[in-house]
C-alpha cells in the first residue's frame, strides 16, 4: 500500500473516485440518511480497492450492469478513531464504476440533525459539515483532497422542506422509482409527502466541500448571481439580505484582483444557532453562522474571507490533509492583499483583523519561513488555478 494522505485510507497505487452519483432518502425521525451511490473511478481497476467510511452501515455493493453482479467487500473489524474503517471492495476485472448500497449513523461526524423545537421555523433541520475528514460519515469515499470528485445529488425529503448544496440545482420535483437505485424500497421512495431536490456539480471539489441542507428554508435575490438562504422566516431573511446586500460588487472586487470566479454563484445559507464555525467555504453554497448578522454589515468580513476561499482552498487545494494549514493561510493572504488594495479606513480595521489571525496561526516561529516562501509563491502565481502540474485545476502543494 502506497498512502497518499495520513489521513486517508486511500492508496497510491490505485485510482480513485472521480465521480460520485448519490441518492439520499432524509430520515428525519430516525437521524438517518439511507443511500445509494453510483462510484466512477478515474481509470479502470481489478482487485483491492480501499475506500474510507466512519460509522456507515454498508449493506451491497454490486458491477454497473443491466444485470447487477455482487462484489465482495468487507469493513475492517476495528475502527480507527481518526480514520474510521476501510472498506474493502474486490472488483472484477477492469472495473470503471460500481454500486454501493448504505446508511448513516445518527452520530455520523459530518451531520447535525435539529428537532422543530431546536428550529426558529418549527421544522426539522439537517446540516453537513464535512471539513476536514467528515465526508466518510456520509458516503464511502476516499476522504482527502488528493482526490477531487464531481457529482451529483438527489435528496428526498418531506414535500413542505426545501434543500440547497454546494452544487447546481437542477429540480425540485416528484420522487421517481428509478432515482434511488437501491438506497431503499420503491414505496419508501415515492411516499406520499415526499419529494426530491435534484443538484449537479460538474466542477471538481475535494470531499470536504461537499455539503447540503435541509429544513424550512427561504431564499432572497442579492444580484444576479448571489442570494442569501436562511431558516427562520421573513424577519431573518431581511436581516440577511441588508447585511449582505454588498455582496455582489464583493465578488467583482475579488474577480478584479484574483481573476475570473469559476463557480457561477456565491449563495449563503444562514443556518440554526448550532452551526460551529463562523463560515465554511462551501462552493457556491457558502454556510454562516447567524451571529454574523449584527446590522452594520460588519458580518461581510466573514463573507470575504470564505469568498477568498473560492480562489485559493476552493480551486488551488492542499494536496492532503497535513498540510490543511495552507487552505487557511491561503484565505487570509488573499484579504490582507484586498484589505491594501482597497485601503480605506474600514479595510484597515479588516487589516489588523487578518494581520491578527495570521499572527495567532503562526506566532510558532519554525512555521514563518514556510508561510514566507507560500506567500511569495501565491502573489506570484498568475494566473490562479493553471499549469503547474498535471492536474487541473493546479494545487498548492505542487506549486510549492
Amino acid at each position: 500500500m502506497a498512502p497518499v494522505d495520513p489521513h486517508s485510507y486511500t492508496d497510491g497505487a490505485h485510482p480513485v473516485v472521480s465521480r460520485a452519483a448519490l441518492a439520499f432518502y432524509l430520515d428525519f425521525a430516525a437521524s438517518t440518511i439511507h443511500a445509494s451511490a453510483l462510484l466512477t473511478l478515474s481509470a479502470p481497476h481489478s482487485g483491492d480497492l480501499l475506500l474510507d467510511t466512519r460509522a456507515l452501515a454498508v449493506h451491497s455493493a454490486s458491477t454497473d450492469a443491466d444485470t447487477p453482479e455482487p462484489i465482495p467487500f468487507s469493513l475492517a473489524a476495528a475502527a480507527d478513531p481518526v480514520l474510521g474503517t476501510a472498506l474493502t471492495l474486490t472488483l472484477p476485472p477492469d472495473t470503471v464504476s460500481f454500486r454501493l448500497t448504505f446508511s448513516t449513523s445518527p452520530a455520523a461526524s459530518a451531520l447535525q440533525w435539529l428537532a422543530p423545537p431546536q428550529t426558529a421555523s418549527a421544522q426539522p433541520f439537517v446540516f453537513s459539515q464535512c471539513q476536514s475528514i467528515h465526508a466518510r460519515s456520509i458516503f464511502p469515499c476516499h476522504d482527502t483532497p488528493a482526490a477531487r470528485i464531481t457529482f451529483s445529488l438527489l435528496l428526498n425529503v418531506p414535500e413542505q422542506l426545501s434543500a440547497v448544496a454546494s452544487a447546481r440545482h437542477v429540480a425540485r420535483r416528484d420522487p421517481l422509482p428509478s432515482d434511488h437505485r437501491g438506497a431503499c424500497d420503491d414505496e419508501l421512495w415515492c411516499a406520499p409527502g415526499r419529494i426530491v431536490e435534484e443538484f449537479q456539480m460538474e466542477q471538481s471539489v475535494p470531499p470536504y466541500l461537499f455539503a447540503f441542507a435541509a429544513g424550512g428554508i427561504g431564499s432572497r435575490d442579492l444580484g444576479p448571481r448571489t442570494r442569501v438562504y436562511a431558516e427562520g422566516g421573513d424577519k431573518v431573511l431581511d436581516e440577511a439580505a441588508r447585511e449582505f446586500a454588498g455582496v455582489e460588487e464583493m465578488v467583482k472586487v475579488g474577480e478584479g484582483l484574483f481573476g475570473p470566479y469559476e463557480w457561477e454563484r456565491f449563495d449563503l445559507l444562514v443556518l440554526p444557532p448550532s452551526f460551529p464555525y463562523g463560515g465554511m467555504e462551501n462552493p457556491r453554497m457558502v454556510f454562516l453562522t447567524p451571529t454574523v448578522i449584527k446590522g452594520d454589515a460588519a458580518g461581510a468580513q466573514v463573507v470575504a474571507h470564505e469568498l477568498a476561499h473560492s480562489w485559493t482552498g476552493n480551486l488551488i487545494t492542499n494536496k492532503t490533509n497535513e498540510d490543511f494549514w495552507l487552505n487557511e493561510v491561503s484565505g487570509l493572504t488573499l484579504l490582507l492583499v484586498w484589505s491594501l488594495s482597497a485601503f480605506t479606513l474600514q479595510s484597515v480595521v479588516f487589516l489588523k483583523i487578518q494581520c491578527g489571525s495570521l499572527y495567532g496561526m503562526f506566532h510558532t516561529v519554525s512555521y514563518i519561513p514556510y508561510y514566507v516562501e507560500y506567500l511569495t509563491l501565491l502573489l506570484a502565481y498568475q494566473p490562479i488555478g493553471t499549469a503547474c502540474c498535471s492536474s487541473k485545476p493546479a494545487c498548492v502543494s505542487c506549486s510549492l
